[in-house]
């Protein structure tokens, strides 16, 4: 190999570790390493107290979301959409309110988002998907599709985004893009994961999410590229969503790590 090639090669690989860094860099509030303007923030979901809270992991992702809003509108004048992104998780029930409806995490997220000064106008609620997949496909579909919105902000924690990145990067490239609209531009922010869990908790929700990476990236269904294959592999193939599956969900059991992060 020559010098220059073994230059090139270093290169590429600080290049990379760089990227990788930026999207898992903890942060309070990082409105200076994105675009200056964005025009909708995705604030993902991840579980709620019985009390109906959102879990400290997610009060992290809601704050920052606030955050980046509060900014661009003292910067620019231009409010952001905020889309609550996530109605719960398959591994356990809706949280249900004093009147007996089950109410999506995404509503709960809402009113959070309120009391931080984000006005209601600007909110959003997708309150349909149970798990990362379902989040980016009903995100795009139900909200981003529609509404003029190219440059977004997707806001989870460290201990999610490498899967989350390589879900989204892949839901919204797929085709056809909507008339009259360019490629979506996706940026990533991860909000610090230490204190928001118990040790062993977080540790045992790490693994899973390196696992769920690895099984998504060598599996077949990120090589669809099709948007309507993808609409047909989620509403008859995912057991989350398909008639069948919605009739069969099995709740994880409630002492074990993984079910405190839900």
């Amino acid at each position: 190999m020559s010098a220059m090639s073994s230059v090139t090669r270093c290169v590429a690989v600080l290049l990379v570790i760089g990227l990788i860094g930026y999207v898992a860099r903890p942060s309070e509030s990082r409105s200076d390493l994105f675009s200056p303007s964005v025009d909708a923030i995705l604030v993902l979901a991840g579980g709620v107290s019985n009390e109906g809270k959102p879990h400290e992991t997610v009060m992290r992702r809601l704050r920052e979301a606030a955050s980046v809003y509060q900014s661009q509108i003292a910067r620019s004048g231009a409010a952001p959409a905020v889309v609550c992104n996530g109605g719960g998780t398959t591994h356990k029930p809706k949280w249900v309110d004093p009147a007996g409806y089950a109410v999506p995490e995404a509503a709960l997220m809402a009113r959070e988002l309120r009391a931080m000064g984000v006005k209601s106008s600007d909110i959003y609620v997708e309150g349909y998907s149970d798990d990362t997949i379902g989040n980016a496909f009903f995100a795009r579909v139900m909200h981003a599709d529609v509404r003029p919105w190219t440059n977004l902000l997707v806001v989870t924690s460290s201990f999610q985004m490498a899967r989350t990145q390589a879900i989204y990067d892949w839901v919204f490239g797929l085709l056809p893009m909507p008339t009259q609209k360019r490629a979506y531009r996706l940026e990533y922010v991860a909000v610090a994961d230490e204190g928001a869990l118990p040790r062993a908790v977080l540790r045992s929700r790490r693994t899973r999410e390196a696992s769920s990476l690895r099984s998504f990236q060598a599996g077949t269904l990120v090589r669809l590229t099709e948007l309507a294959s993808v609409h047909e592999w989620i509403n008859l193939q995912h057991s989350a969503y398909s008639a069948s599956g919605m009739l069969m969900k099995r709740p994880l059991n409630k002492s074990s790590a993984l079910a405190l992060t839900y």
